[in-house]
């Protein structure tokens, strides 16, 4: 059995080895024809490996991890790196030219681009070449590096630069690797197709070459993409999200203007990620559903899940094996989608936040699924944040602020969607007041007082913990009335439930705890009222809201009895 090492594992842990894995694995997947590393003759001259697209044909990619401390390449270093000159060579032979670095070259990233939108060297320096600094650099280039200003032109028409991150690299090499092999683990198997690559130096190496080779290696092509059961794994924890979804939703709806936006940004490719803000109980939820519902009848492949209902994350395979997929969420989902247009739904990120999250360290997991989706082109990341946690943790302050990630405020709801809202609840909204009104903006105070509207004092809340104290006995007495024989300990299991949640600092807690004191019964009771929500073989409550309603409120009751036995 073949495996990497020694000179493999040099090469396949390096930033230029990784890049050439990274293009093989995409040769493998079939979004490029071939790739030849270290190509013979003039096609090898100031190139790691020669691919071959499926649009443009040959393209030479030239690999620098960075140069010392510099922050960014310029066109004089370039030039001295003897990059510029290569570029040239390839271009002139009806190359494309890709140069990559963990650093930018933004003056030859921005004269290439406007080279390419200039239909003449004229029309370039007449339209485009306005910013003093770009024309400075611009008389370098066609005066000392290529001598004119036709060849200049000609040359960065054909000049690609990439700027990635050497993290977020291995990490889309992993996707990748677990999509597309199997036999051993992503980054094994990935080191393997590094040692493949120095075996066959020269070769030009199409998917099926590839393939014939991964035995050699103990691996071989994954069946993963259109596997009925992956299908059916992806399907089943999107059908449980929406179901979790589903529950709190006012009836009839309110069709939130958010959802249209959302649905229209996921469509364009503007931006990979999205992130929606909103404050606590905004409805943020019911906005990811109604455009997880739009683009779900386009045929959209969606995979979401919530992560305040997961136990730990450690890694992104861990969260896949959590959601009984059995592999990371974004491989799942790449699978499904083969190719095609696709979403993957993360919500209540605010759970890994250290503002108020209970997992702070998961946040990490969670950039690593974002950079494991850049390896797939057409999927759309979809987070939501309660606005309190990006305005104070700096992590998710700065992942708003990325370029790559655009952001869609969730905004209160009009006064008239409450009158609405609330008449349609048979109650009279005429005679709510500025106070409640204002309230009733949440979506989620909606749904607290849909819960007691046919009580006669249904409008006598004053404010938020008024309508979850009205709620908490509705709830108290519906379960009493649903086993009125033996009522359930009410109090009782919430507490139990809660004093877990927040020992564990997590906002599920295992069906186990119950045991004790016999409690598992009673908690059934309030699950078929929704006060609780089972998950698997854990219970959560059907609200965060009311989480941090129940527990002081709990431990004050339970004062309160110790004081009255002494």
């Amino acid at each position: 059995m073949a495996r990497a090492g020694g000179e493999a594992d040099k090469f396949g842990n390096s930033y230029e080895g990784a890049w050439t894995i990274y293009q093989m694995l995409l040769v493998l997947a079939g979004r490029a024809r071939a790739i030849t590393v270290e190509d013979v003759g003039e096609l090898g001259e100031g190139a790691e490996f020669t691919l071959t697209s499926l649009r443009h044909g040959d393209e030479a990619h030239q690999v620098k991890r960075k140069q010392g401390t510099a922050n960014g390449w310029t066109p004089h270093r370039l030039y001295d790196e003897g990059v510029l000159q290569a570029a040239r060579k390839h271009v002139e032979q009806g190359r494309q030219f890709h140069f990559v670095s963990m650093i930018p070259a933004p003056k030859v990233d921005d004269l290439a681009d406007y080279a390419r939108r200039s239909a003449s060297v004229e029309a370039f320096l007449a339209d485009w070449l306005k910013a003093e600094d770009l024309k400075t650099e611009f008389t370098y280039l066609s005066g000392d590096v290529y001598g004119s200003d036709q060849v200049t032109w000609q040359t960065l028409r054909g000049i690609w630069t990439h700027c990635q991150d050497e993290d977020g690299l291995r990490r889309m090499i992993d996707a990748l690797a677990e999509l597309l092999l199997v036999g051993a683990p992503a980054k094994p198997a990935a080191l393997s197709l590094g040692d493949l690559a120095i075996q066959n130096l020269g070769v030009r190496l199409t998917a099926a070459a590839i393939v014939e080779r991964l035995a050699e290696y103990e691996l071989s092509q994954a069946r993963l993409a259109g596997n009925p059961a992956v299908v059916q794994s992806v399907d089943a924890v999107l059908s449980s999200w929406k179901t979790s979804v589903e529950r709190d939703l006012l009836k009839p709806a309110i069709v939130r203007a958010e959802s249209g936006q959302l649905s229209a940004t996921l469509r364009s490719d503007e931006s990979p990620v999205t992130m929606v803000v909103g404050a606590a109980g905004a409805g943020k939820s019911a906005v990811l559903w109604q455009s997880v519902q739009e683009l779900e009848a386009e045929s959209w492949p969606i995979l979401a899940f919530r992560l305040d209902r997961l136990e730990s994350l450690t890694s992104t395979a861990e969260i896949g094996e959590n959601l009984g997929l059995g592999a990371s969420p974004v491989t799942s989902l790449a699978a499904v989608a083969e190719g095609d247009p696709c979403l993957l739904v993360i919500d209540q990120l605010d759970a890994v936040s250290f503002a108020s999250g209970r997992i702070p360290s998961g946040f990490h997991t969670v950039t690593d699924l974002i950079q494991e989706a850049a390896a797939f082109p057409q999927m759309r990341l979809l987070l939501a944040c309660r606005a309190f946690d990006v305005d104070n943790d700096y992590r998710i302050r700065q992942l708003d602020a990325d370029n790559m990630v655009r952001r869609l405020e969730v905004h209160p709801l009009t006064h008239d969607q409450v009158n609405a809202a609330v008449d349609a609840m048979g109650l009279p909204a005429a005679q709510l007041t500025m106070q409640q009104r204002s309230l009733l903006t949440s979506p989620m105070n909606l749904v607290l007082l849909s819960t007691i509207a046919d009580q006669p004092d249904a409008l006598a809340f004053e404010s938020a913990n008024g309508l979850l104290a009205g709620y908490w006995d509705r709830k108290r007495r519906d379960c009493a009335n649903h086993r009125p024989q033996s009522p359930p300990r009410y109090e009782a299991v919430i507490g139990t439930l809660a004093n877990a949640m927040s020992k564990r600092q997590q906002l599920t807690a295992r069906i186990s705890v119950l045991d004790a004191d016999n409690l598992a019964a009673d908690a059934e009771v309030l699950a078929s009222e929704h006060v609780l929500v089972q998950d698997g073989r854990r219970y959560a409550f059907f609200h965060e809201s009311f989480f941090d309603y129940a527990f002081p409120l709990c431990q004050t009751r339970v004062r309160h009895e110790v004081d009255v036995n002494i």
